[in-house]
């Protein structure tokens, strides 16, 4: 069986001012991108470019993934970019310009027929979740990022699958299983949370599942976390246990880790 995921929302140039170079990125186009390569796996993104330079450079990278490119609209005006620092392998995020996902409305007409798809993957960061509540027959999930109390977690009854961040959480010396117990109660589906070099939990009301990230030589862990995601789920949808999914989720995080920029870019 073939599983086909679409990613709606956010997408952006990943600008390493410092080193001159530039990479596709965005949370929920990463999420497409890795899933994509994941063997009896299909992807699609759904998403808003901006008609200048960096615009056309995304389209072509994403082109160059072999994504199809029918659900990209252009509007008139400047992509999002991210100005990003590395330190000691770890990204600092230095600016963001939203450009013209700002104001961006993801309309009726601009969606295609999710019966064609096994999940539709949403992010905190971008647009569409509002039609969440009506979508029916597909798995549905979402990345809060580090947004545990934010409104837009108000989703969450209609997910099977919710994401978060919670490495700062243990800098700050918060009980972990507390907090993805407290989350839990929010949603019938999973809560995952990735904990960057800590590892991972994932809750299914019944046992705390716990996986461990893998040792590597961190270049840049930018785009860790979305390969974590897309892992997890085409493993998940493809039949394997949490903690299969879990395992996965981490082994292709690491994968990740060792390369500068989340995908494509400079050779």
């Amino acid at each position: 069986m073939i599983l086909r995921v679409l990613g709606v929302g956010d997408n952006c140039v990943d600008d390493y001012t410092e080193l001159g170079k530039k990479y596709p990125g965005g949370n929920a186009l990463n999420v497409a991108v890795y899933a994509s390569r994941i063997e009896g796996c299909e992807a699609d993104y759904l998403g808003i470019i901006g008609t200048d330079e960096n615009g056309e450079f995304l389209l072509n990278e994403i082109k160059k993934q072999g994504l199809d490119t029918s659900y990209l609209w252009q509007e008139k005006g400047r992509n999002a970019v991210t100005s990003i620092l590395i330190r000691d392998g770890d990204r600092v995020f230095a600016d963001y310009v939203e450009g013209v996902q700002e104001n961006a409305v993801l309309t009726r007409d601009r969606i295609p027929d999710i019966s064609d798809y096994s999940l539709v993957h949403f992010v905190v960061w971008g647009f569409g979740r509002e039609h969440i509540p009506k979508i029916k027959g597909v798995a549905l999930s979402c990345d809060f990022s580090s947004k545990l109390d934010d409104p837009r977690t108000g989703i969450m009854p209609y997910l099977d699958f919710s994401f978060f961040s919670g490495r700062h959480l243990i800098e700050e010396g918060e009980n972990i299983e507390e907090e993805i117990r407290r989350l839990k109660k929010r949603t019938p589906g999973l809560v995952v949370m990735t904990l960057g070099e800590h590892g991972s939990l994932v809750f299914d009301g019944e046992e705390i599942y716990r996986g461990g990230a893998l040792p590597v030589e961190v270049v840049d862990t930018l785009g860790s976390g979305d390969a974590y995601i897309a892992a997890f789920l085409v493993s998940k949808l493809g039949g394997k246990d949490i903690q299969e999914s879990i395992n996965a989720g981490h082994v292709a995080a690491s994968d990740i880790c060792k390369r500068l920029g989340a995908w494509g870019g400079p050779d």
